[in-house]
């Protein structure tokens, strides 16, 4: 195998600019978007405020599902039952 050969200092030299180009005129520049007055109107936030929202109600309700269902299997309680309805056995 041959040694690569070291790029030349000749090379990597960057060519020098004109004085007059070293800024863009207003029509090269590129034209970017104009920001919103209120962040909340926007696309991208609203999207990432109903994630967070929907994260924040989520997280109590799967918390708390999770620990009940962990007593269930692992511990010793069981399922809540509803009482039976008391009979409707009166004679008139």
């Amino acid at each position: 195998m041959a040694p690569r050969d070291a790029p030349n200092q000749s090379s990597l030299r960057i060519p020098a600019q004109k004085p007059g180009s070293a800024r863009p005129s207003p029509a090269q520049r590129p034209a970017f978007p104009q920001k919103p007055s209120d962040i909340r109107q926007t696309k991208e936030y609203k999207l990432a405020a109903r994630r967070w929202t929907s994260t924040i109600v989520a997280l109590p309700i799967v918390m708390y599902t999770s620990w009940i269902l962990y007593e269930r299997v692992y511990g010793d309680k069981a399922p809540k039952k509803l009482n039976d309805p008391p009979s409707s056995s009166s004679s008139s």
